[in-house]
């Protein structure tokens, strides 16, 4: 009989993702192998060895603090878990513990001490105030989120609203932490380009001995149904006929920005040919009054079949033309 990871985490199973990171915190602290408190820790199973329930802890943790392992589990339990199930989206692998608990001691504190940054904090809090020439604060790396914009969101400019979870003071003297979600409005101006870093300082993880660490939102784009982007230029295919392309037509194409782009076609639409619709592109970082160009490519349609009677009509105006068939 597998084990029951919200037990393990003393949390009921609709337990919200802050509940998992508090039970987390709290009994990580509590049992870390290298604690040396005098009182035996309070576990949720008293006849289980402490060295057992650590990995027990780190293992339920693992699972229910990522959203697909934890669908997964739910829908399955351990057993569909560490099998392997078939979903409607296909073949899920099994799960296996790496049995690393220290990796995920360290990446949820920081540290691999049960005392560093956490437990001193508490049983010792370092004095917090700027004329206390012993009291050193080092920062915290950058928290470092993507932020997913279509090229509609990349064009106008958005303000998206990003869900964060950091640690917060939960007192005025700054002792006791928590942890606390948040919403972060990111002002994104038009035409910005992907890769573009967008930090908020000191907006971070919050504790009694370090600085705030930054958040960093970076652009990154969706793939657009339509457009390709290229610095602020766009690039577009369009699909014609043979006919089109050899006598010319209207064109129709809907830009970046809603409108309706209507040209004539009077050339010769061959392999290399492309329509520039300048100023129809993105706008420039610099100067959103300017934007980049739109170039067209086409896709010529051949007919799958042409009777021997029209082939013989189009060898006649092929020759008319001088081209060669």
């Amino acid at each position: 009989m597998g084990f029951d990871y919200y037990a393990i985490l003393d949390i009921p199973r609709t337990a919200s993702e802050v509940d998992i990171r508090l039970a987390y915190r709290k009994l990580a602290v509590r049992c870390h192998p290298k604690n040396d408190f005098h009182d035996a820790p309070q576990i949720p199973f008293p006849s289980m060895s402490l060295e057992h329930y650590w990995e027990l802890l780190n293992e339920a943790f693992d699972v229910l603090s990522n959203a697909h392992r934890r669908q997964i589990y739910d829908l399955y339990g351990e057993e569909g878990l560490k099998s392997g199930v078939v979903t409607p989206a296909g073949f899920v692998p099994p799960y296996k513990f790496s049995n690393d608990c220290m990796k995920i001691y360290k990446d949820f504190f920081a540290t691999y001490s049960p005392y560093g940054d956490f437990i001193d904090a508490v049983t010792r809090p370092p004095p917090l105030c700027a004329d206390d020439p012993t009291a050193v604060r080092v920062k915290g790396p950058d928290i470092v989120h993507p932020i997913e914009l279509s090229l509609e969101e990349i064009f106008h400019g958005a303000i998206k609203k990003m869900r964060i979870i950091r640690e917060e003071f939960a007192d005025e003297a700054q002792v006791e932490m928590v942890l606390v979600e948040d919403t972060i409005p990111v002002h994104v101006p038009p035409g910005v380009p992907s890769g573009t870093s967008i930090r908020f300082p000191e907006a971070g993880n919050r504790g009694p001995k370090i600085i705030p660490s930054d958040i960093v939102f970076v652009v990154t784009e969706s793939n657009h149904d339509r457009f390709r982007r290229d610095g602020v230029d766009l690039h577009a295919v369009q699909n014609i006929s043979l006919e089109n392309a050899l006598i010319g037509f209207s064109l129709e194409i809907e830009g970046i920005d809603g409108r309706q782009i209507v040209t004539q076609i009077v050339d010769i639409v061959d392999p290399h040919y492309v329509k520039i619709f300048e100023g129809e592109g993105l706008p420039f970082p610099e100067d959103t009054t300017q934007r980049g160009d739109l170039f067209v490519t086409f896709e010529v349609s051949f007919p799958n079949f042409i009777p021997k009677e029209l082939r013989e009509k189009f060898r006649i105006v092929f020759q008319e033309l001088n081209c060669p068939e």
